[in-house]
């Protein structure tokens, strides 16, 4: 242990003693090792997020009317408040189609300005009766009038939201999903008609009438067992005219290829980094020794013996690689810890961070793995101090 914390103490002293350099791999070290977990961290959020939306859709089906695909994308990525409309008698008609189990809508409302609300979301509202996509993620639906879901990701104040001045009890706030519907307001239609009531009242217009009885933004189905989407699509379209069909599996197939687009982006940028960082490291402690030559002979004159000496040149990548990734992990915590919201809807792809456990973890990984490299880059220069003569340059 002694000669642990004074090969420690010596490598500290020897990296103040050029602050200049020690800055700037410890920058260098910093920016590996903050990009590195960043690579991890959004990663998993990524996967994480597809995970999530995948259980919390829960159709097989979803109709909007034509031209419309991109709007709901929006809504179920990034909960972007939007309106669409199309005849809410559509759904009875989808639901006579073969092939199909279940049919359930939703009202889109969007307001022509934010400033009425206490914050931005998109308010959607939900057929009761019918709902598959809501109400199984929450415990127990009570049916009070004027009460509403909110998203993870929703601002409560004492159990409460306010629309237009009026309060509005939120019975369940939804798990985090990584999807749009993490930024959503649930209401059932009598709680829609009565903010849209309260909006109309402070002078707010809307896109629509509030009409949630005949008209309806997206229409979700679920299949039978054993019915193939592709034909209950073909089935539906020659049915109803004027809409669009978009598939559950294809969504999430494309979501899942563009995160994984992302990811091996991040990815690669991990590897570039931390291949400089190696390399970079590897120069400075190669040609740091022939800088240092006449101190280590002076420490083998006095009794070092190579290995000491070796020693000393690894402690110090010890101490780039710990106080480097240190201080990288955190920034990068820092940044994207508190601003996970905003980075999710800036990607517009589904996103959900990890637990703390999990976290702990990539920041363990990122830790080695950066302190790892660091002690690999000063090896080479650690072998070639058995092969430097240093007793001559003590003279």
């Amino acid at each position: 242990m002694g000669s642990a914390l004074s090969s420690w103490s010596l490598a500290t002293k020897s990296i103040a003693r050029k602050p200049l350099r020690a800055c700037l791999l410890g920058a260098l070290v910093a920016v590996s090792a903050a990009v590195l977990f960043a690579s991890f961290l959004l990663a998993v959020s990524l996967r994480n997020g597809i995970a999530g939306m995948r259980e919390r859709i829960g159709a097989d089906l979803m109709i909007v009317p034509e031209g419309y695909e991109r709007s709901l994308e929006g809504v179920l990525l990034s909960g972007e408040p939007n309106y669409f409309y199309m005849d809410k008698g559509i759904e009875d008609t989808v639901r006579g189609v073969e092939g199909v189990a279940a049919v359930t809508s939703q009202f889109y409302l969007s307001s022509l300005s934010e400033s009425c609300c206490d914050f931005p979301v998109q308010i959607i509202g939900f057929d009761v009766d019918s709902d598959f996509l809501i109400k199984p993620w929450v415990q127990k639906y009570s049916g009070e009038e004027g009460s509403v879901f909110a998203g993870s990701n929703v601002s409560v104040e004492n159990g409460y939201v306010s629309f237009f001045s009026k309060r509005h009890r939120v019975v369940a706030k939804l798990a985090k999903s990584g999807s749009g519907m993490d930024n959503a307001i649930f209401a059932d239609g009598a709680t829609v008609r009565a903010i849209f009531q309260d909006a109309k009242e402070k002078g707010f217009s809307f896109f629509s009438d509030g009409n949630v009885d005949s008209l309806a933004s997206a229409i979700f189905v679920r299949l039978a067992d054993g019915a193939k989407a592709d034909t209950a699509a073909m089935k539906i379209r020659q049915a109803v005219d004027g809409i669009q069909i978009v598939r559950q599996d294809k969504f999430i197939r494309t979501l899942a290829e563009s995160t994984a687009s992302f990811s091996a982006f991040l990815a690669a940028m991990s590897v570039l980094f931390l291949l400089v960082t190696v390399l970079s490291l590897a120069l400075v402690f190669s040609l740091s020794l022939y800088e240092r030559r006449r101190e280590f002979s002076i420490m083998r004159v006095l009794g070092a013996d190579k290995a000491k000496i070796r020693s000393l040149v690894l402690y110090e990548a010890l101490v780039f690689g710990i106080s480097g990734s240190l201080c990288g992990i955190s920034f990068s915590a820092l940044v994207l810890l508190p601003f996970n919201i905003l980075i999710s809807r800036k990607i517009s792809m589904p996103f959900c961070m990890p637990g703390i456990g999990m976290l702990v973890l990539l920041a363990l990984a990122a830790f080695v793995i950066v302190t790892a490299s660091c002690i690999l880059s000063a090896s080479y220069a650690a072998l070639r101090i058995s092969k430097l003569e240093l007793y001559a340059e003590a003279k």
